[in-house]
């Protein structure tokens, strides 16, 4: 059987899967669509396909972020959140190089990304969702939300990122959480071995 750890791959290379997460970490950072083409550039896309991209969607900002970013996604070699962090610094935004660094690079939240297919999977019972709250990976709004939707965590993949970003032994906690129910137990043992072989190692 194939090792799918993360530990084994070391960094985590986007794709198209990951254009709303990427629009809502531009979001999070304040990003201004206009800049899209500036982005563009940065990311080392093609001109040519930069200036289609604006001419087909004419004071469409918002459609030509998406779309650029789209097109780095499928195209590009350089696809990782280090990147994006690079591309923003080049353009004098530091802060928001500093935030996606901080929280999408870091590397408690890429485990939750390298799993997020299987997270997104998951439908917890009311107990562990409580133990999520109470670990301080969700809020409560966040709590009622998962409750509404019979337990599923597809929504909430962001949230725990950020959450295991501010303070890695959260991932930990996670990973005891998942432990609680049989049908996601070799889930959590991914997670918490990942935890051990990457942020225990590194600490």
């Amino acid at each position: 059987m194939a090792d799918t750890s993360l530990a084994t791959r070391k960094v985590i290379r986007l794709d198209i899967n990951n254009l709303k997460l990427l629009r809502d970490a531009l979001k999070d950072i304040h990003f201004i669509d206009a800049n899209w083409f500036d982005l563009g550039e940065e990311l080392n896309l093609p001109y040519p396909q930069l200036k289609n991209i604006e001419d087909t969607y004419v004071n469409n900002p918002s459609h030509c972020l998406r779309e650029c970013l789209s097109l780095w996604l499928t195209s590009a070699n350089n696809r990782t959140w280090e990147s994006l962090a690079s591309a923003l610094e080049r353009m004098n935004q530091k802060p928001a190089a500093s935030l996606i660094r901080n929280t999408y690079d870091d590397p408690a939240s890429q485990i939750i990304q390298h799993y997020s297919d299987r997270i997104s999977q998951v439908s917890l019972t009311d107990s562990c969702i409580q133990l999520l709250c109470t670990e301080g990976l969700i809020t409560e709004d966040t709590q009622r939300k998962i409750e509404r939707c019979g337990g599923s965590l597809s929504d909430t993949l962001r949230e725990l990122m950020i959450a295991v970003s501010d303070d890695h032994g959260k991932l930990r906690s996670l990973g005891n959480i998942l432990m609680e129910l049989e049908e996601t137990k070799p889930l959590a043992q991914d997670i918490i071995n990942d935890y051990e072989k990457i942020i225990a190692k590194a600490n």
